[in-house]
């Protein structure tokens, strides 16, 4: 079905470039239900409310985050350079969004504790990240001790965040490339 016919996915389209762009507590109903030319029936029939939505919005970015990441991961065969891929990918991320950062972090300073539902979502959403980052670096060290490579995979994943959240305050991708050749000394590459 085309987001033009669905209203649910129009919503949903129209709800994600706002929580986005002005965040969510800056984007009403009311702005959601206008651009997407939908009627408010519609938002309680397939949301129910605004922090449903927001759930939504949660689940649909990670969706498009994991699909993105696992493209530019599995384009490579190399364990090391299925990491670096990761960064690369970051580093394409924030400029396609004009460096507007995380969509999770950037949630999360709005909402805060205020949505239980909203904030597992965030966490979720890092859990697999840290994991999809710290298999890809035990992989790709084999001769380490499973703890090492394990502490290590933690090193990459809390590098990778930073350079997120340095790159937004910035407006640039030194961060990225830093942390890029960081890891490579990390992976001994």
């Amino acid at each position: 079905m085309s987001g033009k016919s669905d209203p649910k996915q129009r919503m949903l389209e129209t709800a994600s470039r706002l929580f986005y762009t002005q965040g969510y507590n800056a984007t009403g109903i009311n702005q959601i239900l206008e651009e997407s030319k939908v009627a408010k029936a519609s938002l309680y029939q397939h949301f129910g409310s605004k922090d449903q939505l927001g759930i939504a919005y949660l689940q649909s970015a990670r969706e498009e985050w994991f699909a993105g990441l696992d493209k530019w991961t599995f384009a490579k065969h190399a364990p090391k350079q299925k990491v670096l891929a990761c960064i690369d990918f970051l580093e394409y991320a924030l400029r396609m969004n004009d460096f507007r950062g995380c969509k999770f972090l950037n949630m999360l300073a709005e909402i805060a504790d205020s949505s239980p539902l909203m904030r597992q979502q965030i966490i979720e959403h890092k859990a697999k990240l840290r994991e999809y980052i710290k298999e890809l670096v035990i992989r790709s060290l084999p001769s380490h001790s499973p703890e090492e490579a394990d502490l290590i995979g933690d090193s990459v994943y809390l590098l990778f965040e930073g350079a997120i959240v340095e790159s937004k305050i910035y407006k640039d991708t030194w961060p990225v490339k830093s942390v890029k050749k960081m890891i490579k000394n990390m992976l001994g590459e």
